[in-house]
């Protein structure tokens, strides 16, 4: 089929199928990047609640190293005692469904053992 010249039909610009693969490659890239953004905050949140658990540890240690092995009662003591600064003690994650993402809820005073609700950030 062949156009003339003057019919009314103008051959510049794009055809709809065009502008839909276009689109279709456009929105392609936009799920890749987005899906790349969440895993890496996901890692993100995990390494930083893995070092919060490592500080955690290590000021827990350093008190019973202090104190006869004795494990602290709680763990605001090893803020109260300067073992550690300020401390966030919520899992940067957040909660884990209705189990509190805070470290204290977690911590056995008999073992001094601390964890993370989520499984695959405790270490």
């Amino acid at each position: 089929m062949s156009f003339k010249p003057g019919s009314g039909f103008d051959e510049k610009g794009f055809s709809i199928v065009e502008l839909m693969i276009t689109l279709l490659i456009l929105s392609i890239i936009i799920g890749i990047v987005l899906m790349t953004m969440v895993v890496t905050q996901r890692k993100a949140e995990q390494a930083s609640c893995k070092m919060n658990l490592r500080t955690l540890y290590n000021a827990i240690n350093q008190y019973s190293a202090l104190n006869n092995g004795e494990y602290p009662a709680s763990l605001d003591i090893l803020v109260e005692e300067k073992y550690l600064k300020d401390f966030d003690w919520k899992c940067p994650s957040g909660d884990y469904g209705s189990i509190s993402g805070d470290y204290r809820v977690h911590y056995n005073k008999v073992t001094g053992h601390t964890s993370c609700p989520r499984p695959d950030h405790n270490p």
